[in-house]
């Protein structure tokens, strides 16, 4: 083995193996009902009536935030900020699981 090389996990009889799978099945158990609990907690989370009006330029031109909509009930947003702004321009802004659940996405950024 090289010093890159990783070292590989030791060698247990199956009933030990077994045991360990059990007690990683458990806390694997516990950080998913965790995540979905702050996943509750975040749609629970409170909204903010936004009265700025924030202006985009996009692929087809200027628009408003309600534009961004494209007439549905729920927006994602990515924001970054850039320095450069085809920094991630490759990235597909709608990814398909997205426009199969009607939900549009919109990457956006502030130079």
């Amino acid at each position: 083995m090289t010093a890159n090389t990783p070292a590989l996990p030791r060698v247990v009889s199956r009933e030990e193996w077994v045991a360990a799978r059990k007690a990683l099945l458990t806390k694997e158990k516990q950080l998913t009902r965790a995540r979905d609990a702050l996943s509750a907690e975040r749609r629970r989370l409170s909204m903010v009536e936004i009265e700025k009006d924030y202006a985009f330029e996009g692929p087809a031109g200027p628009g408003r935030l309600l534009d961004l909509f494209e007439g549905r009930r729920q927006l994602i947003i990515y924001h970054r900020w850039c320095v450069a702004p085809r920094l991630g321009s490759s990235l597909d802004p709608r990814p398909s699981t997205l426009n199969k659940a009607t939900i549009p996405s919109a990457p956006v950024s502030h130079t």
